[in-house]
């Protein structure tokens, strides 16, 4: 039995799985800045008096 192939199998199975996390975690924290700043700009949209 080659346990070369699970050495393998086992690195790249956690390399992958933490890419996927960090892009999971990251695409979260994207989405929950950009609707901070809109919800910032709305309501500075929303304060100013308009002419």
């Amino acid at each position: 039995m080659n346990f070369g192939w699970i050495e393998i199998g086992l690195f790249y199975g956690v390399a992958v799985g933490f890419g996927v996390w960090q892009y999971v975690s990251m695409d979260r924290k994207l989405k929950q800045t950009r609707a901070e700043r809109e919800a910032k700009e709305a309501a500075t949209r929303d304060s100013t008096p308009e002419d």
